[in-house]
């Protein structure tokens, strides 16, 4: 649309002024404004109506020049020294463009001979003898990006797109090495290098600005390493490009629940689901914090929309078997534990928690057998430990409930609840004879 406003515009303007000077008088302000699209436009449309005018051609070549357009920028200047063989300045001017042509040819076989350092140096001197032309610096670029160079790369092409703003190469450039310094990123994330990451990540923001992923990446990065300020900083900045960020969103949730702001915490997960009303991950999130906070009806609605949207995700009937247990519905809690184990059955702390509640409803063989289960994972886990020690107990095994106490009192968190069984295991066993 906006084009053919601009079309329809320089139309009128022709209309209007309709001699070759006046042509040339509109094509120089275009040209003074650094409108060079539009003075490429307006050279064209004289042209077609004065196509035997040297000054327009030479003109229109100094326009391709700009746009670095070169091959058409000669072509341009040798037309006009064809309508005016005499005019020594249209000589010149193709004389130079030729000797920026050869020059810039040289330096492309030297790249190309796979001398790097060289060809730095060829493209260097020309950015120092034609600090005017992009086109030099985005090849200079180039030779950097081989390198693998990505500073000295965006330093050039930014160079560049700020000399032509209207050649889309240059700001893809500095979007692909922004994208490869993401990727080596996401290569140190994977190790779990995250000081290294952050540094990558931050230089892919710096290259690119608006490089959404790259912000939660860095945010993640920071979160990782507990640099909770900084990640949220982050984060806020990545949603004030773009507000739909469901990720970012949860993200900040998960920072608040660290720092202890669980109001803004489910305010963000809140946000996070109405972004994405199928983000499961948040609507668990948000469960497992209602959890924390003795909210239960809250915990179990959120857990159970997790449930809707994946029916297999392990985790959320893991907690929702906890709230359960929480409020005494403990056929419920123990019905999700036994899913949760279906789904994964690596999860010591389920087979723990599933022994618990097997315990409390004097389930006995049950909760041995579920704290075995949990033992066989994990093989000094003492909570296993402690409710292996109470079924054995009320299973009249004596010394293998005194066994499994004393390994449950090597935890500090269960050392006097196993002390006391201990102590009064004859009591609690009176009836056993």
């Amino acid at each position: 649309m906006k084009n053919n406003i601009l079309i329809s515009f320089i139309l009128v303007c022709t209309n209007l002024f309709g001699s070759v000077e006046d042509h040339l008088l509109l094509i120089q302000s275009s040209i003074d404004t650094g409108e060079y699209l539009i003075a490429e436009v307006n050279c064209e449309t004289a042209i077609s109506e004065y196509d035997a005018n040297a000054a327009l051609y030479f003109v229109r070549a100094q326009v391709a020049v700009k746009l670095d357009k070169l091959d058409d920028a000669n072509k341009y200047f040798i037309k006009a020294i064809e309508l005016d063989d005499k005019n020594e300045n249209y000589r010149l001017e193709q004389e130079a463009l030729s000797e920026l042509r050869n020059a810039l040819t040289s330096a492309k076989k030297t790249l190309d001979s796979g001398d790097y350092n060289r060809a730095v140096l060829e493209y260097t001197e020309l950015t120092e003898k034609y600090p005017e032309h992009a086109i030099i610096f985005y090849n200079l670029g180039q030779v950097h990006k081989l390198n693998e160079d990505y500073d000295s790369a965006y330093d050039n092409f930014y160079e560049a797109a700020k000399l032509n703003i209207y050649k889309e190469d240059y700001n893809r450039a500095i979007n692909e090495i922004a994208q490869r310094v993401a990727k080596i990123g996401n290569t140190e994330y994977r190790r779990k290098e995250y000081e290294a990451a952050i540094k990558y990540f931050n230089k892919a923001v710096h290259f690119s600005p608006n490089f959404t992923s790259a912000y939660f990446k860095l945010a993640h990065s920071y979160y990782k390493v507990k640099d909770y300020d900084n990640a949220r900083i982050i984060l806020e900045k990545n949603l004030s490009i773009d507000p739909n960020q469901a990720q970012s969103e949860k993200l900040l949730g998960d920072i608040y629940k660290k720092v202890g702001n669980n109001e803004e915490a489910v305010n963000r997960y809140n946000k996070a689901t109405v972004i994405n009303k199928n983000y499961y991950q948040a609507f668990y999130s948000m469960g497992a914090l209602y959890l924390t906070m003795d909210e239960l009806t809250q915990a179990r609605e959120s857990l159970n929309k997790s449930l809707l949207i994946e029916p297999g995700y392990t985790k959320a009937y893991a907690t929702l078997g906890t709230v359960e247990q929480n409020f005494g519905n403990f056929d419920n809690a123990i019905q999700n534990y036994i899913k949760a184990l279906d789904l994964d059955s690596r999860l010591y702390d389920v087979y723990f928690r599933l022994s618990r509640v097997y315990n409390i409803k004097a389930e006995h063989e049950n909760a041995k057998i579920s704290a075995k289960e949990s033992l066989k994972i994990k093989h000094n886990y003492a909570p296993a430990f402690f409710e292996l020690g109470l079924a054995e107990m009320n299973l009249c095994n004596i010394v293998a409930a005194k066994d499994a106490f004393e390994k449950a009192k090597r935890d500090r968190n269960f050392r006097q609840s196993s002390d006391s069984y201990l102590k009064n295991i004859d009591y609690y066993t009176k009836d056993c004879n």
